[in-house]
């Protein structure tokens, strides 16, 4: 029987399922980091290298019996990348057909089902990607968060000590945030709150997480927090509007498939975001399955293999 491999791999990890031509789960792994932005050529094949080893850790040579593998990897639109993941691949899974696209696609695929439409991405930084019914792909953003990520945990992080600390210099208005960040932290004053942040060896992880903090201020009705969150939503949706415009016509009906953490509350992100989109014909999906099902998703697309109800009942297994 063919088998066939799906691959989420981003700056921090990466993940694998392998599964036959019915859906039914063989295997699944995870590894390191795969962008190659992120970790060199020979890091690179060890990741692979592990990764398989232990989706084939019953030794029954299951390796061989891959057909096609559909790999979603951060860093992969970079044309130079492309050509190095789908070479080690290959050497490694030599008797596979290999693809390499984007990760987003696969975050994409596990909401759309391998069909068209956008993907929101807003964890720690912020994306949106998309792909026409002609199989045209698009993006919006993305640029990282000194030149962009808006509506993107660091960026709403950012604004919550920005405002707190405006309100300190009564030039904003009064907010819980700045006694929240004060706990968080567990200092008193906004000197000892700055030193804590700019002390970090990655401040960029430091503050993505504050996100949290604007969120729980939201739900105490906070109306500095409330204006950050609508700010956000608005950013996110100007994102997913410019794309639409770009790969869609103006009536056509399409999903947005909305990933990341900042959609995490459902009461709050999604329904802020539905209200600057509610003018166009757009369709917000939060996914049931990780973007590695997606991946799979895109390995039975390639194969033309028609996925089933019951198939993706069989993907939640790759939770």
């Amino acid at each position: 029987m063919a088998y066939y491999m799906g691959i989420d791999g981003g700056g921090t990890k990466t993940q694998a399922v392998l599964a036959d031509e019915n859906g039914n789960i063989l295997s699944r792994a995870i590894s390191g980091a795969s962008n190659p932005n992120a970790v060199g050529e020979k890091q690179l094949i060890q990741v692979f290298q592990t990764l398989f080893l232990e989706l084939d850790n019953e030794g029954k040579t299951r390796l061989e019996n891959v057909k096609l593998v559909y790999a979603g990897i951060a860093g992969s639109a970079n044309p130079a990348n492309h050509i190095l993941l789908e070479s080690i691949l290959s050497e490694l899974l030599p008797h596979a057909t290999v693809f390499v696209e984007p990760d987003a696609i696969c975050a994409l695929y596990s909401g759309t089902y391998g069909g068209a439409g956008i993907v929101q991405i807003a964890g720690t930084g912020s994306i949106t990607y998309g792909m026409n019914e002609a199989g045209e792909q698009g993006r919006v953003g993305g640029w990282g968060y000194l030149f962009g990520d808006e509506g993107s945990g660091y960026a709403i992080g950012r604004a919550g000590v920005t405002e707190a600390l405006k309100s300190v210099d009564g030039r904003g208005e009064p907010t819980i945030l700045l006694e929240m960040l004060y706990e968080h932290f567990q200092v008193l004053q906004p000197q000892e709150l700055i030193k804590k942040v700019y002390n970090a060896k990655q401040p960029k992880t430091i503050i993505a997480p504050l996100s949290r903090i604007v969120f729980q201020a939201y739900a105490q009705e906070d109306v500095v927090a409330q204006a950050i969150l609508q700010q956000a939503a608005k950013d996110i949706a100007s994102q997913i509007m410019s794309l639409y415009r770009t790969l869609f016509t103006s009536d056509e009906k399409t999903k947005v498939v909305l990933c990341g953490g900042v959609f995490q509350e459902k009461a709050v992100m999604p329904v802020l975001l539905k209200d600057y989109l509610k003018n166009i014909p757009l369709i917000l999906v939060q996914p049931e399955f990780p973007p590695v099902a997606g991946s799979l998703i895109g390995a039975y697309k390639q194969a033309t293999i028609q996925v089933s109800q019951n198939m993706l009942e069989q993907m939640k297994n790759t939770q």
